[in-house]
């Protein structure tokens, strides 16, 4: 039997290890050991031990998933991603029929053991293939690969406003809004775009309360749990009060998911705090930095992407947090507690390393 650390070994691992972009491997994995402390330094609260068990598995099945998809070849890859667009979308179709509902929201389906949010499991894939449609229509000028894309696209959005899901729904219509800019570089479309964008977000408040209520409380600074936040992170200083001493993990709700930045500060201080959220871009910085060489439009623009939602969805969950921007419910990447998050994120991460993997190969070779 071959070692799989020789170069000659045929298997997934021992083809493909040399041309992996170790070094992207590196962030995902400092963000779950984080998310690890910050789950434990819950148990006590509101919150069983069996949070921290349930948190371990989700992490593990994702990270699994994670290093399998940056192994896979590329066109393999992209097929998989296709087809788990496809049976995703398939999801997000049946939630408002066999979906239950939290707050208000019907967003999850519920299975014996575990429930699975569609639409946070469908954005990687998503944006993989409304890129790839963007692609083909460059390379064929066929406008058919431009007529299913948003045929897909509006789908989506109807259904995510039906669920409601507002913030998700404006981060997907971002990232499309991106991968058409990136594709097409015309002004004029930059400006259409952030014209339809301020349009969704008039209509979004005026058409649901929740939204109309999270944004007025905002603007008048009137909401409690942003207020709890920042007197956490004024409490946690530079250094914190240290793991488990925090005290607004009793005192707010959703502490595991929204506002779970403000916990790491509190109890691991600002500089902590700091360091978190520099690692997002960091990673979109070294994965952009392994397509400097001349590559495939698909490809670049994927990672380019893919990379900005990552760091969007980080932006809006650590805005929240600090009073930048109204909470939306949205998690921090691969912290925060949630199997779809995490899951969602895994294909994220594991597409962009498979992707830069490629393009180093390529150019390596060419």
């Amino acid at each position: 039997m071959k070692n799989i650390l020789f170069r000659d070994d045929q298997s997934l691992l021992g083809s493909n290890w040399y041309v992996l972009s170790k070094k992207l491997f590196i962030i995902p994995f400092i963000l779950s050991f984080i998310g690890i402390l910050a789950i434990y330094s819950l148990i006590g609260t509101e919150y069983p031990i069996l949070l921290i068990f349930k948190h371990i598995i989700f992490l593990s099945i994702s990270l699994v998933v994670l290093i399998f998809l940056s192994l896979l070849p590329k066109n393999e890859l992209r097929k998989i991603l296709n087809i788990m667009c496809i049976f995703f979308t398939i999801l997000l179709l049946i939630v408002p029929i066999f979906g239950y509902e939290i707050k208000g929201a019907t967003r999850w389906i519920s299975f014996n053991f575990f429930s699975i949010q569609p639409s946070e499991l469908l954005k990687g894939p998503l944006v993989c293939m409304f890129s790839w449609f963007c692609y083909l229509y460059i390379k064929t000028n066929n406008k058919l690969y431009l007529f299913i894309s948003f045929i897909i696209i509006s789908l989506v959005i109807t259904l995510l406003l039906l669920q409601p899901d507002i913030g998700t729904l404006l981060v997907y219509i971002s990232i499309f809004s991106l991968i058409l800019i990136l594709y097409f570089r015309n002004l004029k479309l930059f400006i259409l775009l952030g014209f339809i964008g301020v349009f969704f977000l008039l209509i979004a408040y005026f058409s649901f309360d929740h939204v109309a209520y999270r944004i007025d409380n905002f603007l008048d600074g009137d909401n409690t749990q942003v207020s709890k936040s920042l007197s956490a992170i004024k409490t946690g200083g530079i250094f914190g009060v240290g793991l488990g001493e925090g005290q607004l993990k009793y005192s707010i709700p959703e502490s595991h998911n929204d506002f779970i930045f403000a916990i790491l500060i509190e109890e691991f201080g600002v500089l902590f705090g700091l360091f978190v959220s520099f690692l997002y871009p960091v990673f979109f910085i070294l994965a952009r930095k392994s397509i400097l060489s001349p590559s495939n439009l698909f490809i670049s623009n994927t990672i380019f992407s893919l990379c900005f939602l990552m760091c969007l969805q980080a932006f809006v969950n650590i805005g929240s947090s600090i009073k930048l921007i109204p909470p939306t419910g949205m998690t921090l990447p691969f912290i925060s507690y949630g199997g779809s998050s995490m899951l969602s994120y895994a294909i994220i991460f594991g597409t962009v390393i498979n992707f830069s993997k490629n393009e180093e190969s390529t150019a390596n070779n060419s």
